[in-house]
């Protein structure tokens, strides 16, 4: 079982290990994930592994814990080095049977076909793809995120809307990835601040659960945008959660993609409460972005650089290189160019 020293130190595992030992499992539990896992810990983890003698992977915990495990299994089976993978080998499978417990309502990673691994070495985050890396079974349990603390429930909630928010107007969205998407937009909105509010709020939390798996069928199938291009540089460089890196650039990014996409940005401001059904399809679209920023100033998110902690942001300019060679690029409904990415860098400073 991957998971980390959070987890390891509460209740929470032991509520796990007692269910796998009532079923008769054996298992061994490996607790030193870190957030941002690098290729280093997975490595040690398939030591610890293969010393032990395990065959499958249970990731528990939040979305680092899941990619780490992911990153296990294909270790358990391949020799490829995980760089190789990150610098866009496919994983072709099969890997070692894999198995999802989330604690948080955000990544989805329980149900995609990526885990996101940080090279130390090029200071990036590496994007490991593959049919075979979605689980093959997880467990959506409010009680296993009643209690996480506000600031992780809100971070993590606002993946989970860009998340939905980017797939429902990517270039590579289809019917099918829309209603999942719009679903887990409007289940968002209707829930994501009672959750922050009171994680211990077992309806709310199950729908964020909900919600985090739809939103990640929906972008595993139909793409994200440059809300995550943009974020996944920032991340790295700054030392910034994921959850966080993305949704501080969702805002701008909806704002920048209105155009190319008024009908569904319309149907998001309606999806998240809004009525539209008076207004032209350009203000029903604006109204999008300023449910987005509402409720993410009711959940306590930052909305800057400064608030986020980085106190003197300077744009590296391989953080603008950085957003062209990913998949999320190119599913964005609106192109930009190096200028155009800079401007979008330098709006939050």
């Amino acid at each position: 079982m991957m998971t980390d020293q959070g987890i390891a130190r509460t209740a929470l595992l032991n509520k796990v290990t007692t269910a796998l030992e009532k079923a008769g499992r054996r298992f061994v539990v490996f607790s030193d994930v870190v957030s941002d896992p690098p290729v280093e810990v997975v490595e040690e983890a398939l030591a610890f592994t293969r010393q032990k003698g395990a065959g499958a992977v249970i990731g528990l915990g939040g979305g680092s814990s899941l990619d780490a495990a992911k990153g296990l299994a294909v270790r358990m089976v391949s020799e490829v080095p995980l760089r190789e993978y990150g610098d866009g080998k496919p994983v072709e499978g099969p890997i070692a049977p894999l198995y999802a417990i989330p604690t948080t309502a955000g990544t989805g990673s329980e149900v995609t076909r990526v885990s996101v691994i940080t090279d130390t070495v090029k200071k990036e985050k590496m994007a490991i793809r593959g049919e075979h890396l979605a689980p093959l079974g997880a467990v959506l349990d409010p009680e296993l995120i009643a209690g996480i603390p506000a600031s992780v429930a809100a971070e993590t909630g606002a993946d989970a809307l860009t998340h939905a928010v980017e797939a429902y107007v990517s270039l590579n969205s289809n019917p099918i990835t829309d209603a999942l998407a719009i679903a887990a937009i409007e289940m968002i909105g209707k829930n994501l601040a009672d959750f922050v509010a009171d994680s211990r709020n077992r309806e709310a939390g199950l729908k964020m659960l909900l919600a985090s798996c739809l939103a990640g069928q929906a972008f595993s199938n139909g793409g994200l945008g440059l809300a995550h291009s943009m974020g996944e540089p920032l991340g790295s460089y700054f030392h910034l959660g994921h959850g966080l890196a993305c949704a501080l650039y969702l805002p701008v990014i909806m704002e920048f993609n209105l155009s190319e996409a008024q009908y569904k940005f319309a149907n998001i401001a309606r999806a998240l409460g809004h009525g539209i059904d008076n207004l032209a399809q350009a203000d029903a679209a604006d109204l999008s972005v300023k449910a987005v920023k509402d409720l993410f100033r009711e959940i306590g998110l930052p909305k800057n650089y400064r608030e986020a902690g980085i106190k003197n942001f300077e744009l590296n300019p391989q953080m603008v290189d950085d957003v062209f060679p990913q998949f999320s690029t190119t599913c964005n409904p609106r192109k930009a160019d190096a200028k155009e990415i800079e401007a979008l860098y330098n709006a939050l400073a």
